[in-house]
């Protein structure tokens, strides 16, 4: 009997408690009040977020939202994280508008617009959005009702959308976005006619080419694909088929090394080339490569350039240097005739 009440109590300790909460209405307006009931199966305590930055610690509360859009909120019982429930709620506006992911929406960064529209009888709701020639459309198409993209240019942005419910048109023409400027860092190229340009890398999309800066001058003049110290000892390009027996009669113009993978990217008259150390497996990447290179070991890049402009693709870690990337082209560029990258934000 002493065994049995104390397995009794020791169940009735290990019971499960559920944590779950409603709202209703279940379509709310902004500026109206949704209440929230609390459904647990037990506890002592509650804890609410409502998305919005605002707390309740009451059973069940009520909330205002202001604005609309989704909301997460959510149930924390007695204080302890594995008894919480989260879930979506979805504010509409008085009017049909769309809303959008982020309140600072930042060059060449992806945010999501969605429609927003007030539809408790379940009509069936026709969209189109209008974007600006600097918007790329990166997801969905522009008759969904969610989508998502980036801008390309920093300023005022007109989106429009026209919003069809039941045979009534709904035209949103007045709403802009505002795109802020970000810093970035950037590939710094020197031209043959003694000019220096940048192409910022943002978000992993890529800037227009534009003139470089007095920081980014003061970097590339002091690069150099020419030169490089293997083994202790410094040697220029021209000066490597002597010192790697691999390479021996090659003529070389420029060279970079991998240090973490003990490769060598080379230029020659046959173009781009990847090589062990010991110059074994050698391997062509591009036989139109020109001349300049560059390894850029934080993004795992081999930067190149030919007579189509700048190309770029991830380096190669396989020990017969054979590779399945393809390259991508960064810029139509046909007078490159030294890369580098300026890690420094601008």
């Amino acid at each position: 009997m002493i065994i049995s009440f104390a397995l009794a109590i020791l169940c009735a300790g290990c019971k499960r408690v559920t944590v779950d909460f409603t709202y209703s209405p279940a379509e709310p307006k902004a500026g109206e009040t949704v209440k929230f009931s609390n459904n647990s199966s037990a506890g002592e305590s509650w804890a609410w977020s409502f998305g919005d930055n605002a707390t309740s610690m009451s059973k069940h509360p009520n909330k205002v939202y202001k604005k609309p859009g989704e909301y997460v909120v959510t149930l924390m019982v007695d204080s302890a994280k594995y008894l919480t429930r989260s879930k979506i709620i979805k504010v509409y506006d008085t009017i049909p508008t769309f809303v959008c992911s982020s309140d600072s929406i930042l060059l060449y960064h992806d945010v999501t617009l969605t429609a927003n529209i007030y539809n408790p009888f379940k009509y069936e709701l026709q969209y189109q959005w209008t974007l600006p020639n600097n918007c790329v459309l990166q997801s969905g198409k522009t008759t969904d009702a969610s989508i998502v993209v980036y801008f390309t240019s920093t300023g005022e942005m007109p989106v429009q959308l026209s919003i069809n419910q039941n045979g009534k048109t709904y035209d949103i023409n007045d709403k802009s976005l505002l795109v802020h400027p970000v810093k970035a860092p950037s590939i710094l190229m020197h031209t043959t006619d003694n000019t220096i340009v940048r192409q910022r890398m943002i978000n992993e999309r890529l800037e227009p080419v534009s003139e470089g800066s007095e920081a980014d001058k003061a970097i590339v003049n002091q690069t150099n694909d020419t030169v490089v110290t293997f083994n202790n000892v410094t040697f220029y390009a021209s000066q490597m088929a002597d010192k790697v027996p691999g390479f021996a009669g090659m003529q070389i113009q420029h060279m970079q090394m991998d240090a973490m993978a003990q490769k060598w990217y080379l230029t020659t008259d046959n173009g781009l080339l990847i090589a062990n150390f010991d110059g074994s497996n050698q391997v062509t990447i591009d036989p139109q490569a020109t001349g300049a290179i560059y390894v850029d070991a934080e993004r795992n890049r081999i930067y190149w350039a030919n007579a189509d402009g700048l190309y770029a693709m991830p380096l190669i870690k396989s020990k017969n240097n054979q590779f399945t990337t393809t390259s991508t082209q960064y810029n139509q560029l046909n007078n490159i005739d030294l890369i580098t990258v300026n890690n420094t934000p601008q």
